[in-house]
């Protein structure tokens, strides 16, 4: 009986990580049946989606890059890769190779108003047709570490970002 008991937690631990090869790949989302990791809210919306990997392996999801960044900086979690989509085409993409902008108008998942694009150019023209501003991954990872941000002050914090500064809360 000990030995059944033993074999199947190792069963369920390995089925549980991810090999080190899968690191570096984006996850799967169940959209429609995966729950976010921060919210508990079902994440429905592909462009919205944001992820990131444990450097022992896990997996976590969520309905929106505030959500992500939020779960991220209240865990404190050693992370291997975070992965957004892009606004546009919904590919998957490594955050930090990602402008993100930041608009209150936007109807994101839980109101944060971040959404990510692979290509810095589409993401000067969304702002400059629809307002916002643009930052970088560490640039919101900063504000978030003010512990000053979540979805109601977010729209009132400055985010500039260019080569010689970063964001200011």
């Amino acid at each position: 009986m000990k030995q059944l008991a033993l074999l199947t937690g190792i069963l369920f631990l390995l089925l549980g990580c991810q090999s080190a090869a899968d690191l570096d790949t984006p996850p799967e989302i169940l959209y429609g049946q995966d729950i976010c990791d921060e919210c508990s809210m079902i994440i429905n919306e592909t462009r919205y989606a944001a992820s990131y990997v444990t450097t022992t392996g896990e997996v976590r999801r969520f309905d929106g890059i505030g959500d992500m960044l939020l779960y991220d900086y209240k865990q404190h979690e050693q992370v291997h890769v975070y992965w957004v989509h892009d606004f546009n085409s919904e590919e998957w993409l490594l955050a930090d190779k990602a402008t993100f902008v930041q608009n209150s108008a936007l109807p994101t998942p839980m109101g944060w108003g971040l959404i990510a694009f692979a290509d810095p150019a589409a993401a000067a023209d969304y702002v400059a047709a629809n307002g916002g501003s643009t930052a970088t991954l560490a640039d919101l990872q900063q504000l978030f570490a003010s512990g000053a941000v979540d979805p109601t002050t977010l729209h009132d914090a400055v985010i500039h970002h260019d080569e010689n500064t970063q964001a200011q809360p």
